[in-house]
């Protein structure tokens, strides 16, 4: 297969890519910045691609580089938290831009890449439905790409393109990594398993998802009970 994971140096990234790096699997890992944190594959053919997804140049001149995609995963996003009241329009529009609108513009090319029966999976997080205080931005952001997917899929499901999003709960990877003891202990007692999701319980999930032919334009929810 040919797998694109845009995102592939965040915690979920590094995961996938150690999930597809398979012998006779093409990996085009993507990078804003830091190639260096990329996991590097062991098996598979790979590609790195330097991209920063919110200039339609460089995403345009990236992808003359992919001939077709049988899977593209979009990992993309960021935080600046803050309370309503003290929020600056530079915070609220930064990260609208950088989990909203980076996954228009990955989505437009890489279905112009795709082959039938190929599939999108769009990562987005439970509090684009359940919301939060002090990340209004990011909810708004997340629940957007969740509403995008929607419509998404709609247009391409006749091409044989199948999109779908999983909305993450809380896992030991990534984000999840970042937060005060305080914050992870106060936030496992609103998940009925008590514990913060293993990240292969991730893969699991993408390698249902590609294994589907009937599964479209699905919010997939994998929180451990945090939103039932």
């Amino acid at each position: 297969m040919k797998i694109l994971i845009a995102g592939s140096s965040s915690g979920i990234g590094t995961e996938l890519t150690k999930n597809f790096d398979k012998e006779g699997n093409f990996l085009y890992l993507t990078y804003r910045q830091n190639k260096n944190s990329i996991y590097k594959p062991k098996n598979a053919e790979y590609k790195y691609l330097q991209i920063d997804f919110l200039d339609e140049k460089i995403v345009d001149a990236n992808f003359k580089h992919i001939d077709n995609l049988d899977v593209a995963i979009n990992v993309l996003g960021n935080i600046d938290n803050s309370l309503i009241k003290n929020m600056k329009s530079s915070q609220w529009n930064d990260v609208i831009n950088n989990n909203l609108n980076v996954i228009f513009y990955a989505t437009r090319a890489e279905i112009q890449k795709m082959n039938q029966n190929s599939h999108i999976i769009n990562i987005s997080s439970v509090l684009g439905t359940t919301g939060i205080v002090g990340a209004s931005n990011y909810v708004a952001a997340k629940g957007g790409v969740e509403a995008y997917t929607k419509s998404l899929a709609k247009e391409t499901i006749k091409s044989k393109i199948f999109v779908n999003c999983i909305a993450l709960g809380y896992f030991s990877i990534g984000l999840g990594l970042k937060l005060t003891p305080k914050i992870v202990e106060l936030t496992k007692t609103k998940i009925p398993l008590g514990e913060f999701g293993n990240p292969n319980e991730v893969s699991k999930l993408v390698n249902y998802i590609i294994s589907s032919r009937y599964l479209v334009g699905q919010i997939i929810h994998l929180n451990g009970g945090f939103r039932i």
